[in-house]
């Protein structure tokens, strides 16, 4: 098990980063989600990216995209960008299934 709030500095920059309004678009809404917060819903400590994608207003896709130690190691901008690439992955995917590729 890992000490999350080592990285605590970085995790703060990337939770500015992804929570950027219309950053991923309308349909999208992406928030860190640390070990100490409330809503925390892992076993595990391990922050996490909480990523929904709406359909319609009434139906989401969720993702949860975790933060390992391996990826948090990585220089910011390395790891905004595997951040980012992962969100835009899922965006596609959800798109995909629901707008008819599969």
């Amino acid at each position: 098990m890992f000490n999350w709030k080592k990285y605590e500095d970085k995790l703060l920059m990337i939770k500015a980063y992804i929570e950027n309004e219309g950053l991923f678009g309308p349909e999208v809404d992406a928030e860190l989600v640390l070990p100490n917060q409330e809503d925390f819903e892992l076993k595990k400590e391990i922050p996490y990216i909480r990523v929904h994608f709406y359909i319609d207003e009434q139906h989401r896709r969720t993702r949860i995209i975790e933060l390992f130690e391996y990826y948090l190691e990585k220089d910011l901008t390395e790891l905004t960008k595997l951040i980012k690439d992962m969100i835009e992955e899922f965006v596609a995917e959800s798109e995909s299934t629901e707008y008819g590729g599969g």
